[in-house]
This record gives structure tokens, C-alpha cells and sequence, in this order.
């Protein structure tokens, strides 16, 4: 997790009444980062603003007595959508995939002031060996959106010690995936069908293939091949401005890596 956010996700924001050029009232407001000056989003009288701040603070009650060992914030280039990413401590979440490959759990905390992004978690898991940032691909088990303000900390908490539970399915998905072999001609034909994926970066992805599970010493396995993806998503592709999380790039490869979740794990088994 190398990524330093320098902007602060905990600014104030202002609402700005807007009005056409020659007065009229538009019914509609502006959201304003007051530190940047930034716009935000524009918004209706309706609009139930819920600040950064609220939200982590409301997650550190229902986090109290967790032991955590790292927090990294992550921010859009207008600071309009934001991602706190909370690593838990080795000792309290980890998981074997296979001898000497350890998973530890992330819980990513996001909001967004554009009214159409909602505030909620999800469960993520990263190898111990690289700090490599991972997608589950199982967003329905490990996700939890809330469209509205949710202040009950006792539910909350015994609802996230249940996805913090059912995470070990995702454990045990990957542990069968170290078992699949993934060849290179695998994953060009596992590329290829991404028809999302540009064609220079389904070539950079493949040539890839074997130098990174070499690098992050792999076997060619289905395992190997997420891990491939994931590491590209985290640490190769890049935004104009604010974090990567929120690119183009970060969200397709993490796509494509997700998509692993969906195919027919016996074609591999077959033509390994």
C-alpha cells in the first residue's frame, strides 16, 4: 500500500444556492470543498449531505476493539469521492492460501458527494509478500452500501464480524485456484475475451504474464494469474490527478480480475 493521499478527506463542505444568469432559482445547489474551492457535485433541496468525517467516525465505533496497523486514504481528482483503506493487524486477520502465502484483510470504507455514490464497506484481502491490493469479485458477500445514515453500532458491528466470517469462502475459492493450472495460452485466451480491455493493454498484459508471477515468484496457476491482475491494477496503472483507485485502468483490470470468479474452473483443469 504505497499510496500517500497529501489532500485532507475530512474538509469542510459548503452548500452554494444556484441561479440562472438572470436570477431565477434554479432549485439546485452546489457542494463545495471549502479547502480547494472545488465543485463537488450539484445537488437538489433534498439532498441529505453525509460528510467524510461522520462516516469514519461512525466506522471507528464499530471497528473499537479491532487491532489495526495501517489506515491510507485515497481521493478523486476533485475530491468529490474518497476511500479509507483500514489494514487490519497481521496477528487479528490472516489467512493461509498455501504454505508461506498469507492473506491479510483490508476493509474499505467509501462516500461520494455527487448524490448517486452511497457510503458503505467492503471486505478486501491483500499477500502478506507484496502488500498487493486485492478484489474479491464477490461484492453480494462482501459489500454493504446504505443509502441512508445507519447510527445502530451494535448491529453494524455483528453484521461486519459475519462478512469478516463469510471472507473465508474467498479463502477457500483461491486455496482451489493454486490447484488450477493457468498457462500462458489461459490467460491470452482469458485476455482476449475482455472485450472491455483495450488492445494495447491486453498485449502489455500478456507479455506480462510471465515476468510478474516470476517477480512475485507464482506458479502459473488460476492463483497465479489473479494475483498477476491484481498486481497490475494496484501498482501499474496510474490517474491525471488524485488516486489511482478511481481510474479507468485500476477499474478494468480489477474488472478483469473479478471476472476470474466467473469462469469454468474444469476448461482449465482440462487443458492444463
Amino acid at each position: 500500500m504505497s499510496y500517500a493521499e497529501e489532500r485532507n478527506p475530512f474538509f469542510e463542505v459548503k452548500r452554494e444556492k444556484l441561479f440562472t444568469e438572470s436570477g431565477l432559482d434554479t432549485d439546485k445547489w452546489a457542494l463545495i470543498n471549502e479547502e480547494t474551492s472545488d465543485i463537488l457535485g450539484i445537488v437538489s433541496d433534498n439532498y441529505k449531505m453525509l460528510e467524510n468525517k461522520k462516516i469514519n467516525t461512525l466506522f471507528e465505533d464499530v471497528l473499537e476493539g479491532f487491532e489495526i496497523a495501517e489506515i491510507n486514504d485515497h481521493m478523486d481528482a476533485i475530491t468529490k469521492k474518497w476511500r479509507r483503506r483500514i489494514i487490519f493487524s497481521q496477528d487479528s486477520m490472516t489467512f493461509e492460501v498455501k504454505p508461506g502465502d498469507e492473506i491479510r484483510v483490508m476493509l474499505e470504507l467509501f462516500n461520494g458527494y455527487d448524490a448517486r455514490t452511497a457510503y458503505g464497506y467492503e471486505l478486501m484481502g491483500f499477500r502478506t509478500q507484496c502488500s498487493n491490493g486485492m478484489v474479491t469479485g464477490k461484492q453480494s458477500i462482501f459489500r454493504e452500501v446504505y443509502s441512508h445514515f445507519q447510527d445502530n453500532i451494535e448491529e453494524m458491528r455483528e453484521l461486519f464480524e459475519v462478512k469478516v466470517d463469510a471472507f473465508q469462502r474467498n479463502i477457500d475459492i483461491w486455496k482451489k485456484w493454486t490447484e488450477i493450472p493457468f498457462s500462458t495460452s489461459d490467460f491470452e485466451k482469458f485476455i482476449e475475451g475482455r472485450e472491455y480491455l483495450g488492445e494495447r493493454v491486453k498485449k502489455s498484459l500478456v507479455d506480462s504474464y510471465e515476468p510478474l508471477l516470476e517477480a512475485q515468484k507464482m506458479d502459473e496457476t488460476k492463483y497465479g494469474a489473479f494475483n498477476v491482475l491484481t498486481y497490475v491494477g494496484t501498482h501499474e496503472t496510474k490517474a491525471r490527478k488524485g488516486s489511482n483507485v478511481f481510474s479507468a485502468g485500476h477499474r478494468n483490470i480489477n474488472r478483469a480480475a473479478s471476472d476470474l470468479f466467473e469462469t469454468d474452473e474444469t476448461l482449465y483443469l482440462i487443458e492444463g
